[in-house]
Parts: structure tokens; C-alpha cells; sequence
């Protein structure tokens, strides 16, 4: 029996391998890259470029729509001094041309330029070149304004040269003549040096650019609290709908649980607001007429309406419903619930929480929280935006049963364990893995949609900042997923053929609640992938 139960642990081992492997090759490719932002693409003159004529117009093309904001574009010429453009055009909100007078030339030559992004993300960048031409110079009209007082001079010292009383101060106007061409000379030939400014900033400093935005942490702060209120709480939400049977201090706890995450959602949306205000530049009334500053405010209704329209029916359930609905009774009056049998079979007292109508506002939240994301990240900036918004929908949707489910029930599980009381761990996890299954196949499948509408190459993978960082959520997902994978083929089986081992029971709950905490470490790295540009 022994040799039996480790040959087929073997096979297990095998198959969740293959299974582990074949995951996790579908979702580096297909996990939803977060926030794949316009970025810098190419300028002319490039970057280190060396040109033998004056420049008059800079072009700059980004990868994808952008907006001038704060000081849009500004050059440091060769003279050391901060030069603004006089005009700056573009026909498709990609490509800008900017246009100085006078041309930039003489030396090393900075240019910064500071833009928004279709999802009001803050970019901004610095790029160098080399003009190898002489600049402008405007000292022939001084030298040409000064010569006729050089001859009217002259021409005094002749008609006065009778008189020997003044014969010597006329000789001065000449010593000064002499010296004044030598004066007028002078702008032509003390240029400061390319890499020092005339306004007190090297071209070092010049060019180095500061990531950092005004409100972009507090952005980002408001959007790790609110992602992580809205993919538990829209999960705890429908697991309670679908799984949860329990006590009714259990289920209610729950429900509480749920109101609790919606005021977290709401929090996170308020102050994510104020990030996105300032990065946008705007006040903190017209923060909403911004995509990002509008969906906050949807989380921020749809968080309230999670919160305070929260309401249902506790149904009995279990094998004797009559029973169970006698025991809600008596708690409802007040009085004691029906007691044990002698036999050691407990009167029924689990109970399902249902929607009902008085559920409105909680339901019509959870679907304004998801409406928002029609409004933010790669959606309004990346593909066909009503295609995109469906599918980040039912991304969005299908994760949170997922991962707010796990939470749930590894919280279920400690509370069960904390008052001493059976787990039932196998029926919780058996009618939670027919959803979760069903979840898994969606986020996957979204993801690869995504992928298609978003990635211009795999390369970006390895090649952007926010590349990298999706395959450190990639590589946390499919720890995940062998997580449940263990628990769907290793310890159901087992439990099915000893539901009551208390080892299995441990085991159990030890391996949902390593998988929620990988399930919650997904969703912090997707808010930090919201902040990343690529």
C-alpha cells in the first residue's frame, strides 16, 4: 500500500511539473502587461549626433500620443543659456517638431522636453548634440555704428590743427578709435564653454532629468491601496455569493470584511486623486476632467456603494435545512439555538449568504469599480480602446475571484482553526476550484488578448523597465498556480480518502495561506507596474 501511495505521489510530482512548466510559458507570455506607457522613441538630430549646419527645428517623435506639460520643451545652447522654442507643431500628438530662432550652433547643444501621456502619466527626457557650425553673430552693426565717429573724429582734428593752445586733446579721439574696433571685437571671441550656463546649470545637470513627478508617490501609494481593497474585496464579494457555507457569525464577519475593503477602495481612490491631480497639473476640482483623475473617482464611488449597500439573505443550508432555519430564528428572537444531539451530530447552523435587491448599490459598485478601468493604464493608450477595455474588464473581473477568493478562504481556514472547530477545507476548496478554474482560463486568455493589443515585441519584455518588472509578476503568478495545482491534485485526493487526517487539514490550510501571499505580493507588483513607463 505504501509503495502504492509513492508511486502515485510520483506521477503527481510529474504531472504538476509539466503542468508548472506549460504555465508558466503561457503566462510570461500572455500576463497582462499593467501599464505599457508612451515613451521616447527617436530625435533629429539624435542623440550624440554631430551636424555641420545650424538647427532651426528639433524633431521628437514618441511611441505614443503625448501632450506638452509643465516646460514642454526647452533647449540650453551652446552659450550656456536656456533657450525656449518659438513654435512647437505636430499633426498626430507623436511626432513634434520645435522650432528655435535663432538656430542653435557653436558647440554642444542640450534639449529637454517634459510630456503627458494619454493616461496623464508624467515622461520627460534630455538628449545632447553637437553643432559644428559657428552661432549667429549681430557685431557688424556695432562695429558699423561706430565708424563714422571714427572719421568725424578725424576729420575735427584737421579743421583745428591751427590753433596750437588744443593742438593735443585732439590727439586723444584717435588713441580712443583705436581701441573701440578692439572692444566691439570682443563678443566674438569670449563664447563661454559648451558645457557651462550662463544661467548658473552645466549641461550635465541640464541633462539629467529627475523621474521623479510631482504626486507621482502619492499616486502611487493610493493605487497599490486601492488595487489591493479592490482585488480582495470584489473577490471576498463573490466568494461569499459561491462558496462560503458557514456559521452565521462567519458569514457575517465576512460581509463586514467586504464593507471594510470598500471603504479601503475609497480611501486609495481619494488619494490617488490627488496624486494624479498634481501629476496632471491641474486642481483638485478639475483633477476628474483628466482619463486617470475620472477613474479614480468612479473607484471612489464604487468603493462607497461596496460599503454601505452591502446587504443579503443568510439561507440555511446543509442536510437538514428546516433545522438550520429554526436556528436562525431563535437567534433572531434572542434565544438559545437548538442544542447538540447526545449522538454528536450538531444541529445544522451553516448558512449562504444571497444577494438580493436591497444588494443594489454593493453590486452596481462592484461594476462602477470595474468600469474604471476603462479609463486609466494601457486602455486609453495602447490598441482599439473599445476592444481593450472589454478584455481588461474581464481581466480585471476574473483576477479578483481569484485572488480574493484564496484570501478568503486562507482567512475562513485561520478562523475555523482559531475557534477549534472542523475545517471542511475539502468542500470549501472543491467548490471553489470549479470557479477558480474557470477564472484561471479567463485571466490567461485576457492576458493573451492583451498581450496582442499592447506588445509591439517580445523583446520590450527584457528591454523596458516595465518589462522586467511584468515578468517578476509573471514569475509570482505561476508560483501561484503550483500552488493550487498541489492543492487540486495532491491534497484533494488525499482528503477525499481521509477527509478527518488532521495532518492534511494542516496542510491544507498552510498551502492556501502561502498562496494568498503570493496571490497579494501579484497585485502590489501590478500597482507598481501601473507607475512604470516603458
Amino acid at each position: 500500500m505504501s509503495q502504492r501511495h509513492q508511486q502515485h505521489r510520483r506521477r503527481i510530482g510529474r504531472r504538476l511539473l509539466a503542468i508548472t512548466v506549460a504555465i508558466l510559458a503561457v503566462v510570461l507570455v500572455a500576463a497582462e502587461p499593467a501599464a505599457a506607457h508612451t515613451g521616447f522613441e527617436s530625435s533629429d538630430p539624435a542623440d550624440g549626433a554631430v551636424v555641420t549646419e545650424p538647427v532651426d527645428v528639433v524633431t521628437i517623435t514618441f511611441t505614443g500620443e503625448a501632450t506638452p506639460v509643465g516646460d514642454e520643451f526647452v533647449a540650453l545652447n551652446a552659450a550656456g543659456e536656456l533657450q525656449e522654442p518659438i513654435d512647437v507643431t505636430t499633426t498626430d500628438d507623436r511626432v513634434f517638431a520645435v522650432r528655435f530662432d535663432p538656430p542653435l550652433a557653436g558647440g554642444r547643444v542640450g534639449i529637454r522636453w517634459n510630456v503627458q501621456a494619454a493616461d496623464a502619466h508624467p515622461i520627460d527626457g534630455a538628449f545632447s548634440f553637437t553643432v559644428d557650425a559657428p552661432a549667429p553673430t549681430t557685431t557688424i552693426t556695432t562695429t558699423t555704428t561706430l565708424a563714422p565717429a571714427v572719421d568725424e573724429a578725424a576729420d575735427n582734428t584737421i579743421e583745428t590743427d591751427t590753433a596750437p593752445a588744443t593742438s593735443a586733446p585732439p590727439e586723444e579721439p584717435p588713441a580712443t578709435t583705436a581701441a573701440e574696433p578692439v572692444a566691439a571685437a570682443e563678443p566674438t571671441s569670449t563664447t563661454p564653454p559648451p558645457d557651462t550656463s550662463a544661467s548658473g546649470t552645466t549641461l550635465e545637470e541640464f541633462l539629467s532629468v529627475d523621474a521623479t513627478q510631482p504626486g507621482e508617490t502619492t499616486a502611487t501609494v493610493g493605487r497599490v491601496i486601492g488595487l489591493i481593497g479592490v482585488a480582495v474585496g470584489l473577490g471576498a464579494l463573490a466568494f461569499a455569493a459561491t462558496t462560503l457555507r458557514g456559521r452565521r457569525g462567519e458569514v457575517t464577519t465576512m460581509l463586514i470584511a467586504v464593507r471594510a475593503l470598500g471603504v479601503v477602495i475609497a480611501v486609495g481612490a481619494v488619494i490617488e486623486y490627488v496624486g494624479v491631480s498634481r501629476i496632471a497639473g491641474e486642481s483638485l476640482t478639475e483633477g476628474w476632467s483628466t482619463t486617470s483623475g475620472f477613474a479614480t473617482v468612479l473607484r471612489l464611488i464604487g468603493g462607497l456603494g461596496l460599503a454601505a449597500g452591502l446587504a443579503g439573505t443568510l439561507t440555511p443550508t446543509g442536510p437538514s435545512a428546516a433545522a438550520g432555519a429554526r436556528a436562525l430564528s431563535a437567534m433572531a428572537l434572542d434565544e438559545r439555538p437548538p442544542a447538540e444531539t447526545s449522538e454528536g451530530s450538531p444541529a445544522p447552523r451553516l448558512v449562504r449568504w444571497i444577494p438580493d435587491s436591497r444588494s443594489w448599490p454593493a453590486l452596481g459598485g462592484a461594476a462602477v469599480i470595474l468600469a474604471s478601468f476603462w479609463f486609466d493604464g494601457h486602455t486609453v493608450s495602447k490598441g482599439f480602446r473599445p476592444l481593450h477595455a472589454l478584455v481588461n474588464t474581464v481581466h480585471v473581473a476574473t483576477g479578483t475571484v481569484w485572488v480574493g477568493g484564496v484570501l478568503s478562504m486562507a482567512a475562513v481556514l485561520w478562523m475555523r482553526t482559531r475557534r477549534g472547530e472542523a475545517l471542511r477545507g475539502a468542500e470549501m476548496v472543491v467548490r471553489f476550484s470549479k470557479i477558480a478554474t474557470i477564472a484561471l482560463v479567463a485571466v490567461l486568455a485576457a492576458g493573451a488578448a492583451m498581450a496582442f493589443l499592447v506588445l509591439d515585441s517580445f523583446s520590450e519584455l527584457t528591454s523596458t523597465e516595465w518589462g522586467k518588472i511584468l515578468l517578476l509578476k509573471s514569475a509570482a503568478v505561476g508560483l501561484a498556480i503550483v500552488g493550487g495545482a498541489y492543492n487540486h491534485f495532491r491534497l484533494l485526493p488525499a482528503l477525499d480518502a481521509d477527509p478527518d487526517a488532521p495532518e492534511l487539514q494542516t496542510e491544507l490550510r498552510s498551502t492556501v495561506t502561502a498562496e494568498a501571499i503570493v496571490l497579494v505580493f501579484v497585485v502590489t507588483v501590478t500597482a507598481w507596474l501601473v507607475a512604470a513607463a516603458s
